[in-house]
């Protein structure tokens, strides 16, 4: 666990980042260290010769399917990850590659420091990079969403309205937790997804709302640099709606709601690059398939809500007589990357000219 005098530190800066969150976003600087941009997959060519032009390159994700039996003994088998990364990619990775083990994973290290099942997993994780990094020492590695904060704290107070007290208590918890784990990363990865969509809240004010998840991922971002220690802060980000609050999933996030709530609130905070997250072959095959029973049910990230999602972003309201037809998939494929294109080229010109898109 981190000194007492860091977890201070980490309250004050956060606190400061949640204050940063609810002004003017356009005004933070950027660092005069070009940022790091990533993406995962990128299917059509024009898009990635677009961003190719613009540094930004591939990051590698390790999916736990690889090691089939981790979703049910929480456990990662290093050999059987060793084993899949070499089949999935021939031994040739990128410079930057993730770890993405979540069930049960996630949930067993919100047990708590002092749970055996947190404790368990904390050993197994730790276990598993540890292995990777020696496994494949030209890649850099890093575990999905660590460290992770609450978006609500206790009593449903915010990152914006917490006491300090409160705002203390989840960092200190976080510290305990994610430490070890990520002493061992190579770089520091915060999942900062958009979650809420304003307009579809009309109890509260969208200021608020607005105000509510800037500041969350600031701490997120703050979280990490602290606990990184000078590693590189690099935030996953994503530029359609995500599960775990409430939106139009799966629809686009608006070009400058996207700057303006993900990344400028990251780049106040630290964060030194961004690894823009999409899965699109996946997502794409998903919602052209015929046979969807192999495909998982997630919940408000299924088929339907993408189907539904892309005939409203992609294919003006118009619903397909046949999702299979190869000029759909074309299309998609187009379509979809060129929004994560799009997004590399809106960070890119905020970083050199300090605009924003309309």
């Amino acid at each position: 666990m981190m000194c007492r005098a860091s977890v201070a530190g980490i309250v004050l800066l956060c606190v400061l980042f949640g204050a940063a969150a609810s002004q003017d976003v356009a005004k933070p600087a950027p660092s005069k260290e070009a940022l790091t941009l990533m993406f995962d997959e990128l299917p059509d060519m024009n898009a990635l010769t677009r961003v190719a032009t613009l540094g930004a390159t591939r990051y590698a994700i390790v999916y736990q399917s690889v090691d089939p039996n981790a979703g049910k003994t929480g456990l990662i088998d290093p050999n059987a990850l060793i084993q899949g990364i070499a089949n999935q990619t021939s031994g040739e990775l990128p410079i930057y590659a993730m770890l993405d083990f979540e069930d049960p994973f996630m949930d067993a290290l919100q047990k708590g420091p002092d749970s055996p099942e947190c404790q368990r997993t904390v050993k197994t994780m730790v276990n598993a990079i540890r292995a990777v990094k020696q496994a494949f020492p030209s890649t850099k590695w890093t575990f999905y969403g660590t460290p992770w904060l609450p978006y609500w704290l206790d009593g449903g107070t915010d990152w914006v309205g917490a006491p300090d007290s409160v705002k203390r208590a989840a960092l200190e918890r976080a510290v305990a937790i994610y430490a070890p784990i990520v002493a061992e990363e190579d770089w520091i990865s915060p999942t900062i997804y958009p979650k809420y969509e304003p307009s579809l809240l009309p109890t509260m004010s969208p200021s608020l709302v607005v105000e509510q998840g800037r500041a969350w991922r600031a701490a997120q971002v703050g979280l990490s640099k602290l606990l990184g220690r000078g590693k590189p802060v690099i935030p996953n980000v994503c530029t359609w709606w995500t599960p775990g609050g409430r939106a139009d999933f799966c629809t686009v996030v608006k070009p400058r709601q996207f700057m303006e709530d993900q990344i400028l609130p990251a780049v106040t905070a630290g964060a030194t690059g961004f690894a823009l997250w999409g899965a699109l072959p996946y997502t794409i095959d998903r919602v052209t398939a015929i046979d969807q029973a192999k495909y998982s049910k997630e919940k408000n990230f299924g088929t339907p809500e993408w189907r539904a999602a892309i005939v409203k972003d992609y294919l003006g309201g118009v619903k397909p007589e046949d999702w299979a037809a190869p000029a759909v998939r074309q299309r998609l494929v187009a379509d979809m990357s060129r929004t994560m294109a799009d997004a590399i080229v809106n960070i890119r010109s905020w970083e050199k000219l300090q605009t924003l898109p309309p």
